[in-house]
């Protein structure tokens, strides 16, 4: 019976100590950007770069919820208070349905290493799931690890906006998305989505259109010290129709094919800073000029290459190709290091600047798609 009541005693006392604190204090980290990333910035593309926005936080309304007990409830509860955080304890908690995001609440776990959201046999279409409607702000994923079992086809995370009203301002920190089926990390039609230090790996053992991290029509993402690396049968990262990305210290090692792909209109302002890449089968950084909705028919039109790219201090070695380019203008790869098995860059109808920049392997300038090489095929 004493041992119930210290028991009792100890978890009021954490309770109390943790709404304190996040009163006084944000539970999310704001990421540092370094001053070279600003400056490069600023000489390239002025001020057109729109940067993320973090989400807003109501910290004074705190939830514990054990292993067994609903995160959903828990969830609810905070949207219905205005906000709040949902304190996820120690242990596996077991997913058998899909759980709701809702606007202005943080959920926070003990750790990466300590709680753990496990896939449950009933679980079907994701982890964490927001539809279109109603549109969600101001969320915060942080310290936990969501955790698949490479069974059905099952998402991670998977967030969904529409054109008109989109989500806005979804923060993930340090946390660790591994082993579904589908899509680790899905987000489509959402503006400010901040990811960092986090783990994306192990994803899209259902088929290779699924990747350890998908972006579609999202607008001002920031990516900082990320590990994509390792996905099952598709790609590390991709960004179709994305504006306004900044991703540093980024890594993607082996996987069976691209590493990373950036397509379709809309696609823009892109800055990869230290971005690591290594180990691909295919292409490191696979840029097509790809119409995502008429994808088997050959286009040359900027309109659907990503333009305005920036790498500085990239390494992209020991892949079969580094970078296959079309129709990329307005860019630059700056202070970076490319070492790969076949071809380092290869541009077809690209204006590309090349500054202080090594290319052990050598690159290739196309003018004509007939030059392509073989082996590379327009439609990866």
């Amino acid at each position: 019976m004493r041992f119930f009541k210290y028991t009792l005693i100890v978890g009021a006392l954490f309770v109390m100590l943790f709404t304190s604190c996040t009163k006084r204090n944000n539970v999310l980290t704001n990421v540092i950007i370094e001053s070279e990333v600003d400056s490069i910035m600023t000489a390239k593309w002025g001020s057109d770069f729109i940067h993320a926005e973090y989400p807003k936080q109501w910290t004074d309304n705190v939830i514990v919820v054990k292993p067994k007990e609903s995160i959903q409830a828990a969830i609810d509860k905070a949207n219905e208070a205005g906000g709040g955080i949902v304190f996820l304890k120690e242990g596996v908690h077991i997913l058998d349905r899909t759980i709701t995001l809702k606007s202005n609440v943080t959920i926070i776990g003990e750790g990466s290493d300590k709680t753990i959201l496990m896939q449950g046999a009933k679980l079907d279409m994701a982890a964490f799931n927001v539809e279109a409607k109603p549109t969600i702000t101001d969320v915060l994923i942080k310290d936990l690890t969501i955790k698949g079992t490479r069974s059905g086809k099952v998402n991670g995370i998977l967030i969904r906006g529409r054109n008109e009203d989109r989500h806005k301002r979804i923060m993930f920190q340090n946390i660790d998305v591994t082993d579904w089926s589908a899509q680790g990390v899905h987000i489509k039609r959402t503006n400010h989505i901040i990811m960092d230090n986090c783990n994306f790996q192990y994803n899209g053992s259902g088929g290779g259109l699924y990747h350890n991290c998908y972006f579609l029509y999202n607008k001002s993402i920031l990516q900082s010290d990320l590990d994509m690396s390792f996905p099952i049968k598709g790609k590390g990262c991709k960004y179709t129709s994305c504006e306004f990305v900044l991703a540093q210290r980024c890594t993607i090692k082996d996987t069976h094919g691209n590493g990373i792909q950036a397509d379709h209109e809309q696609a823009g302002y892109l800055f990869f800073h230290k971005y690591h890449i290594s180990g691909c089968e295919r292409v490191a950084m696979w840029f097509p000029c790809e119409d995502y909705y008429d994808k088997f028919t050959y286009k040359e039109d900027s309109k659907y290459a990503p333009q305005n790219i920036i790498l500085n201090r990239c390494e992209i070695v020991d892949n079969t190709w580094g970078a296959m380019w079309r129709a990329v203008n307005d860019s630059y790869v700056i202070n970076s290091h490319f070492s790969n098995k076949k071809i380092d860059m290869g541009l077809l109808k690209c204006h590309v600047q090349m500054e202080n920049s090594t290319f052990d392997k050598g690159n290739e300038i196309y003018t004509d798609v007939k030059q392509w090489p073989e082996d590379v095929k327009i439609l990866w």
